[in-house]
């Protein structure tokens, strides 16, 4: 009986590990040939799983690209993306209901709205990853992200209205959009030497009370809440850590 008990347990865990790698049908989806017809595109998905693995190969040829829209509005709890693909396309899984998305090391980048107006609690960036576009995670639930020092560019409203509380920007970005950064929960942001301008909106709508930066860095009117710019021109814009306490910012940390 206990051999039994076991082969029946063995049998269910290899049934489920299968089923967990089962790839979608290759007829799921409306694909077109890019890269001189070395590669495929997926276009569409035509299927009607909410729960998707995408294969690494269609047609014998390697999915390098998930094209604009081709997963959007098809209310996904789960997408599995294969390390094949370097490019997702703008509003590629736009309003669907996603939790997790784990950005496998082949992408570079992530397009405009791509993942925004999902479910999204958790998002792991890898190291591949260049470019995160504009409005690319927009509308979701994210309390925290990692954003690797392979990113150099991170565009307008790309983390706006989610529910994060703490941010370190790598030394690797040189470039964030406006709003990229808005009406979230941080109470804590680590700038890098590497930024040297912060644009309208970039923090707007969260409850800061401790801002770290370069020298001279290069503030819009509306970068920051509060009255913190006016104290970083008065402080002669000096490097260092500036803490919000009893209603006023001052320079606490100078680096």
């Amino acid at each position: 009986m206990k051999k039994l008990l076991i082969t029946i347990f063995v049998f269910f865990i290899w049934s489920a590990i299968s089923f967990a790698q089962q790839y979608e049908p290759e007829a799921s989806f409306h694909i077109s040939l890019i890269e001189d017809g070395r590669a495929v595109q997926i276009d569409r998905y035509i299927g009607s799983n909410s729960i998707v693995n995408i294969p690494p190969q269609i047609q014998g040829l390697p999915v390098t690209s998930i094209g604009m829209r081709a997963f959007a509005n098809n209310q996904l709890i789960n997408i599995t993306i294969p390390n094949s693909v370097v490019n997702i396309g703008n509003s590629a899984f736009y309003e669907n209901i996603l939790d997790t998305v784990i950005i496998p090391n082949s992408v570079t980048d992530i397009g405009e709205y791509a993942f925004g107006a999902n479910h999204l609690t958790s998002v792991t960036i890898s190291n591949s990853v260049i470019s995160i576009g504009h409005n690319a995670f927009t509308r979701n639930r994210l309390r925290s992200i990692y954003i690797p020092d392979s990113v150099t560019y991170i565009g307008v409203n790309a983390f706006g209205r989610n529910y994060l509380t703490s941010l370190i920007i790598p030394e690797s970005v040189t470039y964030i959009g406006e709003a990229a950064f808005a009406n979230n929960d941080l109470t804590t942001v680590i700038i890098p030497d590497s930024i040297r301008e912060i644009r309208n909106f970039t923090f707007e709508n969260n409850p800061l009370t401790s801002i770290t930066l370069g020298a001279n860095v290069e503030l819009s009117i509306y970068a920051f809440p509060y009255s913190f710019i006016s104290l970083y021109n008065d402080q002669g814009r000096r490097a260092g850590t500036y803490i919000f306490s009893y209603g006023l910012w001052q320079l606490s940390i100078i680096n």
